[in-house]
């Protein structure tokens, strides 16, 4: 088979070099370097053009075995030697790769260096192993890309000067190019954002700035703008947002004119915006502070244009902001007096002037008084950039001022009348100011006092102990509290007079709180005293009598509870009738038989005895030591000295009861109660008796103070028990109709005799008083047993059938048929009967009366009964 290659092949050989002959003659024209190498021989074959392109002559090669070195190895540069070795030499052994392209530089005869590309391929060959190749001198071509790719390294140096991220976009196929830098100002690298296109960019924009993004992009796209520039928030890896001044321009267009590619530049302005919205905050905030303070302020430039204005400035000067914001000072106030300008002369030559105070008048006549200062601004190189003007209206400070004047005279003034003392001292306790009562009190003068410390002139004492009290002044100085004395203290003048005092100390404080000084308020506590003696005894004695209280009582009889005052004896004693006695004769009375009373239980016990009223008429003593027989005869002297008492006409009746503790065991509440239900038995004994007797006394006083008065009710009675006669009563009940004719009008005790016995007519104020003797005669009757069903019979006997009468307006049959019967029987009796206040009236005239006023004043019944007894058939 091999042998049938060779003789096909060499049959072929004048085809082959005539082959030959026309590919070298194309090779030589093209300038290209031919090769062939041999694995075997370690041979390369090597075309002239090979050499004569690096300008070497072919003939100085021998193309024998092992030249590869020689041709080709030693020829290379050596910064590309070993990688342009390695790279044929792993094509040589690798047989995935198809074809061999390499470049690298080769040395030239002159010395230079040209860039080579070499590309080889294995020949199908079953005889030798065996590449082909060229070589093709590419040194303007790499030149010329060394040139782009130094132009681009200088272009990314300039661009990461600038520190801006860079993209290009494919606008077509959406693929999007960005370095690492456009990565970076994200917070991301390039790896972590790979692979990216438009979407990695529309999802790092703040989702309310992506629209007018996206319109600055797309005016660009559809050449209403040759590039665009756009400042947007994108969202950093750390969760905030940062700014991005974002540029773009479409660098080129397909054949129908649509955008390719289009390149442009991120740049992080973050911190200018920050600076700048800190600087425009900064412009606003100076803007509102000078807007809104409460002085006039403004601010002008250097040709003292208006730059800023206060409110307060255009409410004062009554301009507008519009009217002069960047106008002349001078041609908003033409008029503006010769001495500001002087002041806005010297400020903008560096000078600072002011005035604390300074009249203003303006257009109308009215002065305001001001506060101003005029100083120079400066700007960032130094220089003078204008002047700022304040002016503060000081009408309140001077009112107030004149105020702090007046109150000084004001506390002046008081401190002068004020009826305590009073003195004030500085922080270190020493006397700067007394009022007159200080100097009075303590004996110093004001002129003497001064400077001294409080303690040398409030020279105050312990009253009980008489030890010195401690410096109030010193004592709020160190605490920083309101104090008030101790009571029992004694201030020792300046003469050793003695004066019971009562004094409070505070603290002086200045507006930081600081303490300056002490005040100290005194008084003469001597009054006082006394009333708060008083009230001492008040609160255990009973004010009327004296006596001890029911409250000191109660606190002592535990105290005397003990085995060393056995026998202990409690006595009760109780005023017989003294509610009759209140209602007969007034409170008055009554009070000075409680006093009566009292006095009679001084005389008779001891001091050992511890006499006490125990309210309304009851009376108690406690008798330490005294046994049941001692306590028997004590009863029997307060009996006795009762019984010729003496208090106008009254009866003085006592019911006394007692109990004795003889042993420890006893309590002294039984014995108390023991006590009381003795005293009731008393009562029960005495009393009927004494109120009988009293009602009798007040029958016999009403008789003698009033004339007429005892026929009056003779007569009434008299009349009454004829009606209960004719009325077919009952006896008992005509003896008590009988009575009650003769009590009637019992209440008059307590009316003025002055009033019963006018003669004139009586005046409204004067016909109430008398109107009220049926309420006195009840509570007198009530109150006394054998007379107390009698009562309402006496309310009601001036009530009238049509209810038109007092003291309750009953009518008809609400009145009780007694008091009927005593309204007809007193009517009649008052008519027929010599009164100075009217003519009598015959019997005729007065049955008259009656019967005229039956049904309507009267009962028709009771009058006709008794006219039937005066006029009989």
């Amino acid at each position: 088979m091999k042998e049938n290659e060779r003789m096909i092949k060499n049959n072929d050989r004048p085809s082959l070099d005539l082959n030959r002959e026309k590919y070298e003659s194309i090779v030589s024209i093209s300038n290209i370097g031919v090769w062939e190498y041999h694995v075997d021989r370690n041979y390369q074959w090597c075309s002239p053009e090979y050499f004569t392109m690096l300008g070497y002559d072919p003939n100085d090669f021998p193309l024998t075995d092992d030249n590869l070195s020689l041709v080709w190895t030693d020829l290379l540069h050596p910064e590309d030697r070993i990688e342009a070795v390695r790279t044929f030499e792993n094509f040589l052994i690798n047989d995935q790769i198809v074809s061999y392209d390499a470049y690298f530089r080769l040395k030239k005869i002159s010395g230079t260096w040209s860039w080579i590309r070499a590309r080889g391929k294995f020949l199908d060959l079953e005889s030798a192993k065996i590449v082909v190749g060229t070589h093709v001198d590419v040194t303007e071509l790499m030149e010329s890309r060394n040139r782009i790719k130094s132009e681009h390294l200088k272009l990314e140096n300039i661009i990461s000067g600038t520190n801006a991220g860079t993209w290009e976009w494919n606008v077509q196929t959406g693929q999007l190019f960005i370095n690492e830098r456009w990565a970076e100002i994200a917070g991301y690298s390039k790896n972590e954002l790979e692979p990216t296109n438009l979407d990695t960019w529309v999802n790092l924009v703040h989702p309310q700035d992506l629209e007018i993004a996206m319109k600055s992009i797309n005016d660009t796209l559809n050449k209403k703008s040759s590039y665009y520039q756009v400042e947007y928030r994108i969202l950093h890896k750390d969760g905030s947002h940062i700014w991005i001044d974002d540029r773009g321009k479409v660098v080129t267009w397909t054949e129908d004119g649509k955008p390719l590619w289009m390149l442009g530049t991120h740049i992080d302005i973050t911190e200018k915006k920050q600076y700048g919205e800190a600087l425009e905050h900064s412009h606003d905030l100076m803007r509102y502070i000078i807007e809104h303070n409460r002085s006039a302020v403004a601010v002008h430039d250097k040709d003292l244009n208006y730059l800023y204005v206060s409110q307060t400035y255009l409410d004062r000067y009554r301009v507008s902001e519009k009217d002069v914001i960047g106008r002349h000072h001078y041609d908003v106030f033409p008029d503006l007096p010769h001495k500001w300008r002087e002041v806005h002369q010297r400020a903008l030559k560096g000078e600072v002037i002011s005035a604390e105070e300074d009249p203003y008048v303006r257009e109308d006549g009215s002065v305001d008084w001001t506060r101003w200062e005029c100083r120079p601004w400066y700007d960032k190189s130094g220089k003078t950039g204008g002047i700022v003007v304040y002016t503060e209206i000081i009408n309140e400070q001077k009112e107030m001022e004149q105020l702090i004047l007046e109150e000084k005279e004001l506390f002046k003034t008081t401190l002068l009348s004020v009826g305590d003392g009073v003195i004030s001292t500085d922080k270190n306790g020493n006397i700067k100011v007394m009022n007159p009562i200080a100097e009075k009190l303590t004996g110093w003068s004001q002129n003497q006092a001064y400077g001294k410390p409080l303690d040398l002139v409030l020279d105050i004492i312990n009253e009980n102990t008489r030890k010195i009290c401690e410096n109030p002044a010193q004592k709020v100085l160190e605490t920083g509290n309101i104090i008030e004395m101790a009571n029992h203290t004694i201030l020792i003048s300046k003469d050793k007079k003695e004066i019971p005092i009562e004094d409070s100390a505070a603290p002086i404080k200045d507006k930081d709180g600081n303490i300056t000084g002490v005040v100290i308020v005194f008084r003469d506590f001597t009054d006082k005293r006394e009333k708060i003696k008083e009230i001492e005894f008040l609160s255990f004695h009973d004010h009327l009598t004296g006596l001890f209280n029911r409250r000191y009582i109660e606190n002592i009889i535990p105290q005397l509870d003990k085995k060393e005052n056995f026998p202990l004896t409690y006595m009760v004693v109780d005023v017989n009738g003294l509610k009759l006695t209140n209602d007969a004769y007034g409170h008055q009375m009554g009070d000075n038989l409680l006093k009566l009373v009292s006095n009679i239980l001084k005389r008779t016990f001891d001091d050992s005895a511890v006499i006490g009223r125990m309210g309304g008429d009851e009376f108690c003593v406690i008798l330490p030591g005294v046994n049941e027989t001692g306590a028997t005869y004590l009863k029997r002297r307060i009996n006795a000295e009762a019984s010729c008492a003496k208090l106008d006409s009254l009866i003085v009746s006592l019911a006394t009861g007692f109990a004795t503790k003889n042993v420890e065991d006893e309590k002294f509440e039984n014995i108390m109660l023991l006590a009381d239900n003795n005293m009731y038995k008393d009562k029960m004994k005495f009393g009927k008796t004494m109120r009988s007797r009293t009602i009798e006394t007040v029958l016999r006083n009403i008789n003698f103070k009033y004339d007429q008065e005892q026929i009056h009710t003779e007569r009434v009675s008299q009349y009454c028990e004829a009606i209960a006669i004719a009325m077919d009563f009952r006896a008992d009940e005509v003896a008590d109709i009988k009575t009650a004719g003769v009590l009637h009008d019992i209440g008059k005790i307590m009316v003025p005799p002055e009033l019963l016995n006018k003669s004139e007519r009586l005046t409204e104020e004067e016909f109430e008083i008398i109107k009220r003797h049926p309420e006195i005669g009840y509570q007198i009757l009530k109150s006394v047993d054998e007379y107390a069903t009698l009562a309402e019979v006496v309310l009601y006997h001036h009530e009238r059938w049509d209810g038109s009468g007092y003291p309750e307006g009953l009518k008809g049959e609400e009145i009780p048929l007694f008091s009927r019967i005593i309204s007809v029987a007193d009517a009649f009796e008052a008519m027929t009967a010599k009164r100075s206040y009217q003519a009598t009236k015959t019997v005729e005239a007065a049955l008259d009366e009656l019967s005229k006023n039956s049904g309507s004043q009267f009962d028709s019944f009771v009058v006709d009964t008794f006219l039937k007894i005066i006029r009989p058939q």
